[in-house]
């Protein structure tokens, strides 16, 4: 039992399943949503900030 339950509380290790409380949803994780910003536009390669000035990979500046 947990420091703040009081007396005449309901368990809630207890409660069946018709008064337990949803489960939640399965969190989404992974990459951010967008990626645009650090993509060359020449070559495709990803950049390791969105403020580079040119490609690291293919040297191109940032459109």
């Amino acid at each position: 039992m947990s420091g703040t339950a009081r007396p005449g509380d309901p368990d809630p290790e207890a409660a069946g399943p018709e008064t337990a409380a949803p489960a939640p949803a399965e969190p989404e994780g992974g990459d951010p949503a967008c990626w645009l910003e650090r993509v060359c536009a020449d070559c495709g390669a990803i950049q390791d900030t969105a403020e580079f000035a040119q490609c690291a990979r293919c040297g191109a500046p940032k459109e």
